[in-house]
């Protein structure tokens, strides 16, 4: 009776050993899939980060430039621009015929043009700072729960830490009395 008590322990120990396997090697494989997507995502959003960095310069760059532009074109209106032999300084431009005929609709639409594109730059800005702040709200709160994830997470593992030593020792106790 003994034996056939001792021989249904240790066949129920080994389907606990089997069990016990399959379930830590998917827990370990899961764990290094998240880690990877991790790892991944970090790095997806440093070059995304960088890339919308670069962006932002190269906007900055040409609002420079853009503001040299209307220096130049006020410079002409106030006669800063020095002539040569009355000749004109800058590039020719071929008007279209509309505007060759009335200069003064040229203007008109030119002011207006300019007008428009800075209500259109003004809008896309303040939207760029709405998404901005949308998503950084959103990444913050993912940030906050997957640190709270993280610690409960690590409880988890420090609990199945110490089960796992708790089912060593069995087992080294339990080898030793065979």
């Amino acid at each position: 009776m003994e034996h056939q008590s001792g021989s249904l322990k240790r066949k129920h120990y080994e389907v606990l050993k089997n069990d016990l396997s399959v379930e830590l090697t998917k827990l370990t494989e899961d764990s290094r899939n998240l880690h990877i997507s991790f790892r991944s995502a970090r790095e997806d959003f440093e070059l995304m980060c960088k890339s919308m960095a670069d962006r932002q310069a190269d906007f900055l760059t040409r609002s420079l430039f853009l503001e040299e532009k209307y220096d130049e074109v006020l410079g002409v209106l106030d006669r800063r621009v020095t002539d040569q032999d009355g000749e004109s300084v800058g590039e020719n431009v071929v008007l279209s015929a509309a505007y060759a005929a009335t200069f003064h609709r040229f203007l008109t639409d030119s002011g207006h043009s300019l007008k428009n594109l800075g209500v259109l730059m003004e809008e896309e800005n303040k939207e760029m700072d709405v998404v901005f702040e949308k998503y950084e709200t959103i990444w913050k709160q993912n940030m906050k729960e997957l640190k709270e994830r993280a610690g409960l997470i690590e409880n988890q593992r420090a609990k199945l830490s110490a089960k796992l030593l708790e089912f060593n020792r069995y087992e080294i106790i339990d080898s030793d009395s065979d």
